[in-house]
């Protein structure tokens, strides 16, 4: 049978259990004796600002009380744990199937997935940071609605604690752990004068990881460490406005995390190059609202993020003398949005402008990277591999709910975007030494005078595209705890071009997608649960493909599909208990994809795991806690080809929390990965390069926290 029949069979089953669950749902809650419901959630990224029951698509709305019960400290944790959700690296990672970075690499293209903190696009790594956050959301499937650009597989809000003046509060923490893991953190904040308020939160952890490189003689060979500091100031004395503006930094130091498939199980690497990963991010947004009337707001959004990051690495990962590079990215994004938005009594909606402009500089630098250029010779080149994009982009966005029956409602937004970019791609061969073909030393002498005619090239190429995407919805309250619904909307990426050496920067063209949600979302008393069903049809889909050190390709590759169920669940047992969870499955293929004479059809795509789990039990009582959570995912390839001997392992990741919280002081027992299962989380594998590498998991950890809190 093949993927995709035995896929459409389980959707079918899905929309079964869809059903099935609705009417269960329904009449339990109707033949309860109506007690109250749980505290409605709003979902703060929507710009319809709807609570978690009226919100048509899936939406996974993470809380601190669940950031705390399972001791997730960045958005990589959380990815680990949440359905149809999975993560290869801590800025590599897939919503439905669908990788942030798109299908293999390639070209300046934008991300599939953004990452909005406190309303600003923030892109880099390590900004997820989780301490003094109030909810994280996970949207899955197509965002490009209410989103923009970079959001065609879906988006990540972050939603930082608030000021507040109504009294001074704050905590503090410290921990320790095994592979000398540290942490410390503060956050405070209260009113400053009237009703203007603050908040501080800064926060640290590190950790000399348990990879010693034999090469250089360092047991430190993967440290990490994480800073991050957040201000916020906000007002709220007036009856018709407020604002709130955020300022925060992030850095990331850590050492570098593939390893040879060799000596990965050991806990060894052997890089002669002493290399390392740098990243840092600022981000600064200022929210402006006006109440008009009762009905009617006024919002005013202005952001900007810049992230620059440079990474240094051994081409061979080996003893060898194989030369290294430097990678160097920096990224620019500039954006502001206006939005009124209108809360009737059967209709809500909200209209939008926005504009932005986004800029990135990159610059991959080869340094002794052996060459063969021929007939026998052979040279070690240095050469630089450039990329630039200057990204103008302008939209108009509107979305309605209209209650036009009793129990039901419809919902019908648009946005209209256009996309405008000039990139500039370069290769330069900045030098070449001879290499003696019998002893393979190198040789005095330049070869780049030779080479330079042949390799170098400086092109710059404009882009532009635009489009129309539309989204429906119907949804039906079957009574106060239980909605079903079905939605349908379209996904966009836009075009780009690619890096070449021969002199050309071809362009590729946008990809889209269609989209199809069929849901049901229960909030009882105690329990709240969400099942969706969900498929996607790609067109035009880019997939990138490395051809060699200097040549990335882009195709827009014809059709694509994936398709699947995720569920969500969490309530309260009795006697201090409660359990969360969920279960997510996608089928991902390619239908329509040929390159170089070979079928891709039915292959799925990389890092899209066709499983995973997570589950989690708590306690509390009389201040004393304790939980216990697991998570599962399947194995996944990690290349269009499907290489068997190139997956990602599957994983079963067990943690744990044992502690006491009285009114003012806290202490806990933490630790992940309790049975230290070894798994491989991607590979890379570059013949061109002459790189077979793989990025492995975190080990067991185990430590011990203190609080205090005011």
């Amino acid at each position: 049978m093949s993927p995709f029949f035995s896929a459409r069979a389980a959707m079918l089953r899905g929309v079964a259990l869809v059903i099935a669950s609705s009417a269960v749902m329904a009449q339990g809650t109707e033949s309860a004796a109506s007690p109250p419901k749980l505290e409605e959630i709003l979902v703060t990224g929507d710009p319809m600002q709807r609570s978690s029951l009226d919100t048509v698509g899936s939406v996974s709305i993470v809380s601190a009380d669940t950031i705390e019960a399972m001791n997730v400290r960045d958005l990589y944790d959380l990815l680990l744990r949440s359905p149809n959700l999975n993560a290869a690296r801590e800025d590599k990672f897939s919503v439905r199937g669908i990788s942030n970075e798109g299908i293999g690499p390639g070209g300046t293209g934008r991300p599939t997935v953004s990452i909005f903190i406190d309303g600003a696009r923030q892109p880099g790594r390590g900004v997820g940071n989780t301490w003094d956050v109030k909810q994280v959301e996970f949207y899955r499937g197509p965002q490009s609605t209410a989103f923009g650009p970079g959001s065609l597989a879906g988006a990540v809000v972050i939603q930082s604690e608030s000021p507040s003046s109504e009294a001074y509060s704050g905590k503090l923490k410290v921990g320790a752990a095994n592979y000398g893991g540290r942490e410390a953190g503060v956050a405070v904040g209260g009113p400053i004068v009237g009703d203007l308020a603050f908040r501080y939160a800064a926060e640290t952890n590190q950790t000399d990881g348990e990879v010693t490189n034999i090469t250089l003689g360092d047991d430190k060979w993967q440290a990490r460490k994480r800073y991050m500091q957040r201000f916020k100031l906000g007002w709220a004395g007036s009856d018709w406005y407020s604002f709130e503006f955020t300022l925060q930094d992030s850095k990331l130091r850590e050492g570098n995390e593939y390893q040879s498939p060799d000596l990965a199980r050991k806990g060894q690497a052997s890089d002669d190059v002493d290399g390392f990963y740098d990243d840092n991010s600022t981000l600064a947004v200022l929210t402006q609202h006006v109440d008009i009337n009762a009905a009617l707001r006024l919002s005013l959004i202005v952001s900007g993020s810049n992230n620059d990051n440079i990474r240094k690495g051994d081409y061979d990962i080996s003893a060898e003398d194989g030369g290294y590079f430097i990678n160097s990215v920096e990224a620019e994004n500039r954006a502001a949005e206006l939005r009124l938005r209108y809360q009737g009594d059967t209709l809500k909606g909200v209209v939008g402008a926005y504009l932005a402009k986004d800029e990135l500089q990159g610059n991959s630098a080869s340094v002794d990277l052996p060459y063969e250029l021929g007939a026998g010779i052979r040279a070690r080149a240095d050469a630089d591999l450039v990329a630039e994009r200057e990204a103008d982009t302008q939209a108009i966005y509107a979305e309605a709910d209209w209650d036009f029956a009793f129990d039901w409602t419809l919902t019908l937004g648009m946005r209209y975007e256009e996309n405008d970019a000039d990139s500039r791609s370069a290769f330069i061969v900045k030098g070449a030494r001879p290499v003696d073909p019998i002893t393979g030393t190198t040789l005095p002498g330049d070869l780049s005078p030779l080479l330079k005619p042949l390799l170098d090239s400086d092109a710059q190429a404009p882009s532009s595209d635009s489009v129309f995407l539309p989204k429906v919805a119907l949804s039906y309250d079957l009574n106060d705890a239980v909605t079903a619904f079905v939605a349908a909307s379209q996904g966009y990426r836009a075009g780009s071009v690619d890096f070449v050496s021969d002199g050309e920067s071809p362009s590729y063209g946008p990809e889209y997608t269609n989209n199809y949600d069929l849901g049901v979302k229960w909030r009882g008393a105690r329990w709240q649960a969400q099942l969706t069903v969900f498929r996607i049809d790609y067109r035009d889909m880019q997939i990138g493909v490395r051809v060699d050190a200097a040549n990335f390709r882009t195709d827009n590759a014809g059709e694509a599909q994936s398709e699947g169920v995720e569920l969500e669940f969490s309530g309260e047992l009795g006697r201090g208990f409660s359990l969360f969870g969920g279960a997510g499955y996608v089928s991902t293929a390619f239908t329509e994809y040929e390159d170089d004479g070979v079928d891709f059809a039915g292959n799925r795509f990389p890092n899209a795991p066709l499983r995973n789990a997570n589950i989690g039990l708590a306690w509390q009582q009389n201040g004393y806690f304790a939980n216990i959570n697991w998570a599962y995912a399947a194995d996944s390839y990690t290349d269009r080809e499907n290489t068997a001997g190139l997956k990602a392992d599957s994983r079963r990741l067990l943690g744990a929390r044992l502690g006491y919280r009285g009114e003012r002081y806290g202490i806990e027992l933490f630790g992940e990965n309790l049975t230290d299962e070894f798994y491989i989380t991607d590979r890379f594998n570059s013949p061109s390069l002459g790189i077979d590498a793989l990025y492995v998991g975190d080990p067991r950890e185990y430590g011990v926290r203190l609080s205090y809190q005011f």
